[in-house]
């Protein structure tokens, strides 16, 4: 028994290959934004 989304297939992958590409644009903005951070003060 699968949920309906009311997309399609293609739609569905679609989404979610934008979904997943700011994911990981948003993931790699942070960790260089932690990165930066660490090299001005240290947190430990």
């Amino acid at each position: 028994m699968s949920e309906q989304s009311g997309l399609s297939d293609g739609e569905a992958r679609e989404f979610h290959s934008a979904y997943m590409q700011g994911f990981l644009g948003f993931t790699a903005v942070a960790v260089v934004a932690h990165i930066l951070v660490w090299m001005w003060q240290p947190w430990f």
